[in-house]
């Protein structure tokens, strides 16, 4: 399959692309070339080395839709944009074998919960080789593993159980922690169940939604059940109060993920993304959790490019409810600049999330990690430079606003930046690099 930086015309693009002869995959082939809508933009970008940055582009979602499509993805097939991005965007870099004297892939520990019959188990996954600041990747970013996909990911079970809690972290073969204090980020991961019966409320009505296909899915048969950035916030559903559900899982579900991993370090990084779960066999409850995801770049690339000239902006989603359930947990995600998120149930504020920073020393970059590389496209973080370390989870009392989800409500999530009191991170170039703004709502859904 080509690079997209080789994909220099849409005479090409039109000769690359696989006849069809169905409306609903079919490109308007014309004499010397064809219409492919945003993919013009995207070639530009390729060209320049800054397609990175321009996934925060207002248009940017299209044109990266546009690319899914041309890959053959539609409402119900994913199409080969997991490919494309695993053998392009990613070239020599994502899941190598283990090292030798590499730690359990598979451990039990110290149970997080006081449920009784429950286990915390901790899965690693990888490892992943992340590239150093002096490899820049497809989309022009130096020392970043970039949405890697990762399909056929080992559950916490294989049989019938129940998740009472998630975390995500980060660590080098031998079991060590690994964070901004060392160089490595765990920039962002986003974890999908893929099996019969799950979809996606908020992206299930678009005919292409980029983060399912980009796991080798769609939104009409897979959801977003977790994610974490480098602050790893846990979502422990117990530990709320709630003694009574868990998200229940199926024998034939699959786990797939999207893991974004960065490194600031000169030489390329060998690292396990782990996930610990906290778990129960079998359904002994009635009630089922539904995970949503809320994001200011809804369905698409998640990413935003901070407006120009302005210190502090707020970025904004609306969903309106599809079903009714009762909201028993939220985590906020944003980026370095990044105040708070806010939850709102028509118009009424039910969660705020605080950000933190650099509470304990591995959020705190020094300065001798500082490392400017040579080639355009990567971060510049600064040195001896304080990162989000917590965010806090909404639950129980701090769900101030009510917690009732009632079809036709309008939930509003709000993402507030102050690049006046935060330091936001920035390109090598001097922009400021893309920000975020997230939320996941644990949704309590009452059986029939």
């Amino acid at each position: 399959m080509p690079s997209l930086s080789t994909l220099l015309s849409f005479a090409t693009l039109a000769a690359a692309l696989p006849a069809r002869d169905d409306s609903e995959h079919m490109f308007a082939r014309r004499q010397g070339g064809m219409s492919l809508g945003g993919i013009g933009s995207l070639l530009q970008m390729a060209g320049s080395g800054k397609l990175g940055q321009y996934m925060g582009e207002p248009e940017a979602t299209e044109a990266f839709t546009s690319l899914a499509k041309f890959f053959g993805a539609t409402k119900t097939s994913p199409g080969g944009l997991q490919a494309y991005s695993i053998g392009q965007l990613n070239k020599g870099y994502g899941i190598v074998a283990d090292p030798a004297g590499a730690s359990a892939k598979r451990v039990v520990l110290k149970t997080r919960v006081s449920t009784p019959g429950a286990q915390t188990i901790k899965v690693r996954y990888g490892p992943y080789k992340v590239p150093s600041t002096k490899h820049v990747n497809g989309l022009g970013q130096a020392g970043m593993l970039s949405n890697f996909p990762h399909s056929g990911m080992a559950k916490p079970c294989e049989g019938e159980c129940t998740i009472l809690g998630m975390s995500a972290g980060l660590e080098y073969a031998d079991g060590r922690n690994a964070n901004i204090d060392s160089g490595m980020w765990l920039h962002h991961m986003v974890l999908f169940n893929v099996g019969p019966g799950r979809e996606d409320p908020p992206c299930a009505q678009r005919d292409v939604s980029l983060p399912h296909v980009s796991i080798g899915a769609t939104s009409r048969n897979s959801e977003r059940i977790f994610a974490s950035g480098n602050e790893r916030s846990e979502g422990i559903i117990p530990n709320w109060g709630i003694k009574d559900t868990g998200y229940k899982l199926q024998p034939a579900d699959k786990f797939a993920a999207l893991v974004e991993l960065m490194n600031q370090t000169p030489q390329d990084q060998t690292v396990y993304l782990t996930m610990t779960y906290d778990i129960i066999a079998g359904h002994p409850y009635k009630d089922d959790v539904k995970v949503l995801w809320f994001d200011v770049r809804q369905c698409g690339t998640s990413e935003v490019n901070p407006p120009k000239n302005q210190t502090r902006f707020v970025l904004d989603y609306q969903w309106t409810a599809s079903f009714d359930g009762e909201l028993i947990g939220a985590i906020g995600h944003l980026h370095d600049g990044g105040e708070r998120t806010t939850l709102a149930i028509d118009n009424k504020l039910t969660c705020t999330n605080v950000a933190k920073y650099g509470t304990k020393p591995e959020f705190i970059q020094p300065a001798s990690l500082n490392v400017a590389p040579p080639t355009a496209g990567g971060h510049t973080h600064g040195g001896d430079m304080p990162h989000i370390s917590d965010m806090n989870v909404c639950h129980g009392p701090s769900l101030v606003g009510g917690t009732s989800m009632r079809k036709g409500q309008v939930w509003t999530l709000k993402a507030y930046y102050d690049l006046d009191k935060y330091r936001g991170m920035a390109h090598e170039d001097g922009s400021l690099e893309e920000v975020m703004g997230i939320e996941i709502l644990f949704v309590r859904r009452k059986a029939a």
